[in-house]
């Protein structure tokens, strides 16, 4: 079974569960496989324990053994829930590769969006996985970016409310997104824009724990405000259901998002993600999952998106 087809299988009202994966990779797929000294197989490269990796976690991981991440499971092919109900996607995979190199265990706990940052500020977990690095995240989460990222309109085949660039026309249209994601906020500004010109507000539908895609198939929204990873495969997969609407707006990196106080850990997912980068590693997971033009070259700390 190839990636596509588990993409194209995972649209479902995904189950609040917990996953854990450990450095040995998952058996049931073919591209992933373990050794006995723990070393990770993931599509050609081989990921070992790196001792000079290692000794820049902080104590405390080296004494649990784990690193806890955080993961809402709603952003294919970035992370989602499979037919299996395990965690896949390109960014458990990104941290299966971490937690080689690190000679820990990683468990990737599924929860809604808007408990991740909470969740890390209160120590329940060590980082998030798909936070957007904007410049308020900035002032609770150093933000380790490891890719680009944007959103787009999604709206169903054919576009048939005749939404453009011009965000003025989703004035009045039910729109659909994720529940303490910037793009809430976004479209409350919108709603308020709208009115000022004299025009409907949006009916703005927030949600938890689902694909967005689900809701727009079903006709409870017009249109959602989609990441473009997710947005550009559901259009691939099925053309005839969904189409993108104007073109994509690229705003900012996606991070994994740790506590300011946990300088040490920031430092060592910045130096093991850059080895991932140096030996190929990195670009072999993404394109794999068909994001390589999401790659960025070098990974950064708390950045503007670059040129």
């Amino acid at each position: 079974m190839t990636r596509r087809t588990h993409a194209a299988a995972g649209f479902a009202l995904a189950a609040v569960t917990a996953l854990t994966l450990t450095a040995c990779g998952s058996a049931s797929d073919p591209s992933t496989s373990a050794e006995a000294d723990g070393s990770l197989e993931l599509y050609g490269h081989t990921f070992t324990q790196n001792d000079e990796l290692r000794d820049l976690l902080p104590q405390d991981v080296l004494d649990k053994g784990t690193l806890v991440f955080s993961s809402d499971g709603a952003a294919p092919p970035r992370t989602f829930v499979d037919d299996n109900g395990d965690l896949v996607g390109f960014v458990p995979d990104l941290i299966a590769g971490m937690g080689a190199l690190f000679g820990v265990e990683v468990d990737i706990q599924k929860n809604s969006f808007d408990a991740e940052v909470p969740g890390v500020e209160s120590g329940k977990f060590d980082s998030t996985t798909g936070t957007g690095d904007f410049p308020t995240r900035r002032d609770v989460l150093d933000m380790v970016d490891y890719s680009k990222a944007g959103q787009l309109f999604l709206v169903a085949a054919g576009n048939p409310k005749n939404v453009t660039n011009d965000q003025l026309s989703q004035c009045g249209l039910r729109v659909g997104v994720l529940k303490g994601t910037t793009q809430e906020q976004l479209v409350t500004d919108l709603s308020a824009r709208c009115e000022e010109e004299g025009k409907p507000a949006i009916d703005l539908q927030s949600f938890n724990n689902v694909l967005l895609p689900v809701p727009l198939e079903a006709d409870r929204v017009d249109v959602v405000w989609e990441t473009v990873s997710t947005g550009f495969m559901v259009v691939a997969e099925q053309p005839d259901v969904f189409a993108v609407a104007g073109d994509p707006i690229y705003r900012a990196y996606l991070a994994f998002g740790v506590s300011k106080e946990r300088t040490e850990l920031r430092d060592a997912f910045q130096a093991a993600l850059q080895s991932m980068i140096d030996d190929g590693s990195y670009q072999a997971i993404l394109d794999e999952w068909d994001q390589g033009d999401l790659a960025i070259d070098y990974i950064s700390i708390n950045s503007d998106l670059r040129d």
